[in-house]
């Protein structure tokens, strides 16, 4: 799975393995990666403990070399990029030195799975020519393993299914803005995911997990499905005009949220003279409608001038959100300001962090969310 998003941590609160570097990409192997896949090795080999050894050696390479097709497409664009295998998989984690094309994502989705087809194809073709003369265990324990493991896990990666590899190169071939395809990809996934597991259930009653897992995704893109209708004004589709009685700061920060930075600079524009903004509303829609420079300074000056201030907290986050600058919020997010934001804008923030791919920042986010709230 690749996720682009802040490299750092990438994985929360686990205890690692192995870290070191493969082909120049840092490497986390956590415990709880190999914990699942014991399991799963066991309910795989029915406790044959040749088996289950060979099956522990050959899934965190899989799984690693899948990674690695993510990975060294990934750095093609000038990112740098960190693997992680942990839970029930791996995750590609990388920060884009720019924004990345739609054609480019999907290249970057569809290399993992493609490497791990490549090599099953190899595979397969050893099973043909030596497979019947095998006579150790071990090598009969190897290649099935090996086999299941490079094609039966990329076929199961390019459903269309979100988060999976085939969900996030789905969701950039649908049409409509960032947020748009998100809900749109979220609905297939939905249909897609559930309508799998039944079959999986019917047809191979012995695959429950594989059904667990599949409406498990099911639920996810629900929230996600969810958590886009309570923030049903981040698209620029169905705006409404401003209400009676709002005040020029309040349509701004609305304007701000619905992602329409140039109409709040405009509206800023034709303000009478002496009308008071907001300084830190200043410096985000400076910084989200090409001047950057002059509106971060804005916003570091009022980050100096205001520290505790709430509203200010929310403008930075929000405004670091819809800059796509994942590094800068997940900065804020840890720091001093981040049990200021308020709850509403770090929910807008996961959306506009699921509708942009980086799937892996709103995990993140949620996580330095469930660490500011008071138990």
């Amino acid at each position: 799975m690749s996720l682009s998003g802040p490299t750092s941590g990438p994985v929360e609160g686990g205890r690692a393995l192995f870290r070191g570097k493969v082909l120049g990409f840092p490497v986390h192997l956590d415990l709880s990666f190999m914990v699942i896949m014991a399991v799963l090795g066991y309910m795989s080999t029915g406790g044959d403990v040749e088996g289950m050894i060979v099956w522990l050696l050959i899934t965190p390479v899989a799984v690693l070399v899948h990674e690695l097709g993510h990975a060294l497409v990934a750095r093609t664009t000038g990112a740098k990029p960190e693997i992680a295998l942990a839970g029930f998989g791996g995750v590609t984690s990388f920060t884009p030195p720019k924004e990345l094309s739609r054609a480019r994502s999907i290249a970057i989705s569809l290399a993992g799975p493609a490497v791990g087809l490549a090599i099953g194809l190899v595979l397969l073709a050893v099973d043909r020519s030596v497979g019947d003369s095998i006579t150790s265990e071990w090598a009969w324990w190897a290649l099935r393993i090996g086999i299941f493991t490079s094609i039966g896990w990329s076929i199961l990666n390019l459903l269309p299914v979100l988060p999976l590899d085939g969900g996030q190169a789905m969701r950039e071939f649908l049409p409509g803005d960032p947020v748009t395809r998100l809900r749109r990809a979220a609905m297939v996934s939905i249909a897609v995911a559930l309508t799998a597991a039944v079959a999986v259930y019917l047809y191979s009653p012995g695959a429950v997990f594989l059904a667990l897992f599949l409406v498990f995704f099911a639920v996810s893109n629900f929230f996600t499905l969810r958590d886009l209708s309570q923030n049903h004004s981040v698209s620029s589709d169905g705006l409404r005009g401003p209400r009676p009685g709002q005040t020029p700061e309040t349509l701004i920060v609305e304007m701000l949220w619905r992602n329409q930075a140039e109409r709040a600079r405009q509206l800023m524009q034709t303000l009478p003279d002496g009308t008071q903004v907001d300084l830190a509303l200043h410096g985000a829609v400076l910084s989200l409608t090409g001047d950057p420079g002059q509106g971060h300074a804005l916003l570091e000056q009022e980050v100096a001038r205001r520290p505790g201030d709430p509203n200010l907290a929310a403008v930075l986050a929000l405004t670091q959100a819809l800059e796509h600058d994942w590094d800068a919020l997940i900065h804020t997010l840890q720091g001093p300001f981040g049990p200021l934001v308020p709850p509403p804008v770090i929910d807008r923030t996961m959306v506009e962090a699921r509708a942009t791919g980086r799937d892996d920042v709103a995990g993140r986010i949620a996580f330095l969310r469930s660490q500011n709230t008071p138990s």
